[in-house]
């Protein structure tokens, strides 16, 4: 599931919700470090490349639990 709103700080916010297995919680801290992966033949570039990009734009990104199951990315642009 995808939307998209303005947060209070006038910047797009873009949420990005699955229901997929969900995230380890000992690596939330990691998530978006280069080379830290979860996956048996992943890269762990990905994410480290999302949030270069984002924050490059003046944006943020973070990842929660979503409950019941899954997990939920949420970014913010700046408007202007």
């Amino acid at each position: 599931l995808i939307s998209t709103g303005k947060d209070g700080s006038d910047a797009v916010l873009v949420v990005v919700r699955d229901s997929g297995p969900g995230l380890d919680p000992e690596g939330l801290g990691r998530l978006f470090d280069a080379l830290y992966t979860t996956k048996p033949g992943g890269m762990g570039m990905g994410l480290s490349i999302c949030r270069s990009i984002i924050e490059a734009h003046g944006g943020r990104i973070w990842a929660t639990a979503n409950v019941p199951q899954g997990a939920v990315f949420q970014f913010t642009l700046p408007v202007g």
